[in-house]
């Protein structure tokens, strides 16, 4: 995940937990209780990160290089990266476009899933991160080899067109939280019909449920601006499901759309 502007570390979010009924803490708590989430998804990992995909020590090295440059530590999980690459591979997509590029996790992630001839295009506003991203492709040896556009995500979308080989067939949107909408109409316009959208930090800890006047976040008012939208398509135009997520990236979730035309 990239951003244009700095994320706040989920730990410092203003939740109103008693509202919400939070869950309790991922990563630490009564061990007495039994398994905190971040347990388990150490144990998941263990048992089904494929070594060909998520369980691939290159990415290891993606993140060891990423922490060695200073990029924030707020790309996808393991488990969610190899989700990325389950949906991918489900849809048989042959081109994908990714809004946020960070070090590269989740383009990886991508990439593999895709076939030889296939095409992958990731935007990224800062430089440094993307020559950090760069670094991580030649090392993964991926194959296709990323596309990278350096520059403001929203700007470089709306020039963007369809590629000559037709539309994309799946689109990830990982960056600033505030334009989320704007990356997804850009999205939608650039995806083929049954096409995939998928949004990265789709419940904030819970802020989304927050009203304006509690909590006036511009990342929490930009996923509101999204489901205001769907709400308003009322499954015209798409299908979303969001699915709550715990565990080393805490309480937040995934939001994943299909094209219906």
């Amino acid at each position: 995940m990239s951003t244009q502007q700095a994320a706040e570390t989920p730990t410092s979010w203003p939740v109103n937990k008693e509202k919400l009924n939070m869950p309790s803490d991922c990563k630490s708590g009564d061990s007495s209780a039994g398994p905190t989430a971040s347990d388990v998804d150490k144990y998941l990992n263990s048992k089904i990160l494929s070594p060909s995909f998520g369980g691939d020590p290159i990415f290891q090295r993606i993140s060891a290089r990423a922490e060695q440059a200073g990029l924030p530590n707020i790309a996808v999980s393991p488990q969610q990266g190899q989700l990325l690459t389950i949906l991918a591979l489900s849809i048989r997509a042959e081109r994908i476009l990714e809004v946020g590029t960070l070090a590269g996790y989740s383009t990886a992630c991508l990439a593999r899933a895709l076939p030889n001839h296939g095409q992958i295009d990731t935007l990224e506003v800062k430089p440094e991160h993307a020559k950090v991203a760069q670094e991580n492709f030649i090392d993964a040896d991926l194959y296709p080899f990323p596309k990278i556009h350096v520059g403001p995500a929203i700007e470089i979308l709306r020039r963007m067109e369809t590629p000559d080989e037709g539309p994309y067939d799946l689109v990830f949107i990982d960056a600033d939280k505030s334009t989320t909408l704007e990356y997804f109409l850009e999205g939608m316009r650039l995806l083929r019909k049954g096409g995939l959208i998928i949004v990265d930090n789709a419940v904030r800890s819970g802020r989304i449920a927050l009203s304006q006047e509690e909590d006036s976040n511009p990342d929490a008012v930009g996923m509101r601006k999204l489901y205001d939208w769907v709400h308003a398509d009322d499954g015209k135009s798409i299908l979303m499901n969001v699915t709550q997520t715990v565990g080393d990236k805490f309480w937040d979730g995934f939001a994943i759309a299909i094209k219906l035309n």
